[in-house]
């Protein structure tokens, strides 16, 4: 009798498991599909970017702007709990400031209204609405790093190797870990949550892309 009970706690434990890990799929691959809708690198500005075509100007200003949303996901990092990560994003910080004191980017001034609603959709305060935006930023981030840095090396100047390169080189590898822990930890949320969560990811994607329109408009 206790060897029924024992094998049957085991199967209700194992369909939790795998209901939980069903969630996390579905919910992950609503945002990916939202990303695939705001994918930057289709965004004007990024494809000037890769092509060379961006003056020094342009690219001091968006240095200025886009770091508003480098804070915004060391806030995310802490809101989702995980006290490591945070402390990482924290210090990347520092590695955007490197950059921006390399194309001499203005870090004193008010951000556009695209910049500023961009920090807010990053910045949930919310467990499973930071790990969500996490996701859908962070999986998105290798592949637009490695993009940036290959335009900045072939068109502007920089060094590959250089710390004013870093925050790129680091974001094209570390955030392949960091999405795929999100994703671990999405499979906690409530199954009931999975349109609320996907809907905030995909405010933070579009909210990337109107922050491109803001600098390509006033820059």
């Amino acid at each position: 009798m206790v060897g029924n009970v024992t094998d049957q706690t085991t199967r209700i434990s194992r369909a939790g498991s795998l209901f939980e890990r069903r969630s996390e799929m579905e919910l992950c691959a609503r945002i990916d599909e939202a990303r695939k809708r705001w994918d930057v690198l289709k965004h004007p500005f990024y494809e000037r970017w890769e092509r060379g075509e961006l003056s020094r100007e342009e690219l001091a200003f968006y240095a200025g702007e886009y770091r508003h949303a480098v804070v915004a996901v060391a806030h995310a990092a802490a809101a989702a709990g995980d006290a490591e990560h945070a402390r990482e994003e924290a210090e990347h910080v520092a590695l955007w400031d490197e950059f921006a004191a390399a194309v001499e980017a203005p870090l004193d001034r008010e951000p556009n209204p695209e910049s500023a609603e961009c920090a807010v959709a990053w910045s949930p305060d919310e467990r499973f609405q930071a790990l969500a935006v996490l996701y859908a930023v962070e999986s998105a981030q290798p592949a637009i790093s490695q993009t940036k840095l290959a335009g900045l090396v072939d068109h502007y100047g920089f060094d590959g190797d250089d710390s004013a390169a870093e925050y790129f080189r680091l974001h094209a590898e570390r955030d392949l870990e960091h999405a795929r822990a999100a994703r671990e930890a999405l499979a906690e949320a409530p199954a009931a949550r999975r349109a609320e969560l996907a809907a905030v990811a995909e405010r933070a994607l579009e909210a990337n892309w109107r922050l491109l329109d803001g600098v390509e408009r006033a820059a």
